[in-house]
């Protein structure tokens, strides 16, 4: 019999017990073991788990959280043929929306995962160098986005008690702290493309566009095109406003606001150390950041076509 490990993020269940009870439910259903069963902490927010689980050779990976939690359990998956099924049910999702997968529907998203088709995707990887000695010293992988700048600083006023309070629009609550800020003097290396020195707001990096709300930052991103989407703004003050609106309108024109780019690789150089975040977490402050794209990395159970 297949066997799976489910690596639950605990809080984001009310009860866990029954939810245990439900999904091993489906999995007999289909014929599958009782699955493995470990829940996340703040010391080891899932990555550990699956690689405790990939040394029991199960066939399956399940991840049951939100954004952070898929990526902590990913990033023990990438380069290996073994599964991810998402199961999201945390405050943005973005990963599985922009797959169209169910959203806090957990035994549907697990028929999904037992049934449907495996489909390679790309990830980013996100290199920071923390000390600002030239050399990166801390690596990370992303599904969604990743950014340097005031984005990071908004994911770090976005507590968790506010997400559980307000849900995605915690996130412009904690945006509201960010109108007015100084510009950061960057230097911006693109591929093999001629460098980029400009003041910036933030710079991001998406494998998916898609932000909360549904709104379209990167409306180009495709999470299978062995690309990413590079998007630099320059807002602060009033000049948010034409940031907002080329993002609310959809618009794919470049403005001295909000410039976006198709690339393998991106450089972000800081003049004075910045946060960087991935995935909605915040993951360090950096001098410099690579944004790298692996294609096909990470396996991931999709709907059937």
């Amino acid at each position: 019999m297949q066997r799976a490990a489910v690596i639950v993020n605990p809080t984001k269940v009310k009860d866990l017990r029954d939810l245990r009870s439900r999904l091993t439910a489906v999995f007999d259903g289909y014929g599958w073991a009782e699955p493995l069963w470990w829940e996340t902490t703040v010391a080891d927010p899932g990555e550990g788990q699956a690689r405790a689980a990939l040394e029991q050779d199960v066939d399956l990976m399940v991840a049951l959280g939100g954004d952070g939690t898929v990526r902590c359990v990913a990033s023990a998956l990438i380069g290996t043929d073994t599964p991810l099924a998402v199961l999201a049910g945390g405050t943005g999702n973005l990963f599985a929306r922009q797959l169209g997968l169910p959203v806090n529907r957990y035994a549907d998203a697990l028929r999904i995962g037992l049934s449907g088709r495996d489909a390679q995707v790309d990830v980013i990887r996100i290199s920071l160098d923390t000390t600002g000695s030239g050399e990166f010293d801390s690596e990370h992988i992303g599904l969604v986005m990743s950014g340097v700048g005031r984005d990071a600083d908004i994911m770090a006023d976005t507590t968790d008690a506010l997400k559980a309070r307000l849900s995605w629009t915690a996130y412009i609550v904690a945006g509201t702290k960010q109108i007015r800020h100084d510009l950061v003097p960057a230097r911006i290396r693109i591929d093999g493309r001629p460098e980029i020195r400009q003041d910036v707001t933030s710079v991001l990096a998406g494998n998916c566009g898609t932000l909360q709300g549904g709104m379209r930052l990167m409306p180009r991103a495709v999470v299978d095109d062995g690309l990413l989407d590079g998007v630099v703004v320059r807002g602060g003050g009033v000049h948010w406003l034409p940031v907002v609106g080329k993002v609310l309108t959809r618009s794919h024109k470049d403005s001295g606001h909000l410039s976006r780019a198709q690339f393998k690789q991106m450089t972000v150089d800081v003049q004075t150390p910045q946060r960087v975040e991935v995935d909605g977490d915040v993951i360090g402050v950096a001098h410099s950041v690579r944004f790298a794209v692996e294609a096909g990395a990470l396996t991931v159970r999709q709907r059937q076509r």
